[in-house]
């Protein structure tokens, strides 16, 4: 039995991969790092302080702090989600199939909550969200189980219990490593991909969700 679902964010909800590359690549330059969109892809799913250690280690700079690079690389991303973020295709209607069944609703995001906070309320669904939690609060972000371990014990409900949809590898790893149903989401370039073949399921987007799929899952 399912009772429980959990959502990502960052490229599940909202098409907000873009905004965090953009950022990205705007506040890196600004301590002498060159990103592209494609070094950009190396760190989704990522924390935020897991994504600027990771090009620290390659790149060392002096010129600002790492927690000043974190915290404009967030702000800068929660702006451009406020302005220009819409929903991913299904969003809406997976939504509605669940509140229809009653299964409580969650989000699970390695995004910073001024991140979070941006996009449910650009998408208007945090009210429909039982638990929000971000994996800043954890001491281990995705791969490591950790954050989906504190949603389902916030959701009263056993891991085993809980389907998760992510679109990022570092998610759906954590996911599993939860020992909690995992349906892939996986941006267009990989959809072909044999990455996510260990997820319990996959998708071309969340438009896909349906009674066949949930029964299959339980």
């Amino acid at each position: 039995m399912i009772s429980a679902v959990i959502y990502d964010m960052d490229g599940l909800l909202i098409d907000s991969e873009p905004f965090w590359r953009q950022a990205e690549i705007e506040v890196f330059e600004t301590v002498g790092v060159t990103l592209t969109e494609e070094l950009c892809r190396e760190t989704m799913g990522l924390r935020i302080d897991g994504l600027v250690q990771y090009w620290f280690e390659r790149f060392p700079w002096q010129s600002k702090p790492r927690e000043a690079v974190a915290r404009e690389v967030a702000e800068r991303v929660a702006e451009l989600i406020s302005l220009n973020a819409d929903a991913l295709p299904g969003v809406e209607a997976s939504l509605a199939f669940f509140a229809e069944r009653q299964l409580p609703l969650a989000v699970c995001s390695s995004s910073p909550q001024t991140v979070i906070d941006a996009a449910l309320r650009r998408l208007g669904v945090k009210k429909q969200m039982k638990v929000v939690h971000s994996a800043d609060a954890e001491a281990f972000g995705k791969p490591h189980p950790a954050p989906y371990l504190t949603v389902a014990q916030r959701l009263q409900t056993s891991p085993q219990r809980c389907l998760v949809f992510e679109d990022s590898l570092n998610g759906a790893i954590s996911g599993k490593a939860a020992r909690m149903k995992v349906v892939a989401v996986p941006e267009a370039r990989l959809r072909a991909s044999t990455l996510f073949d260990f997820c319990d399921a996959k998708l071309d987007s969340l438009a896909e969700v349906s009674a066949e799929l949930l029964e299959r899952l339980a």
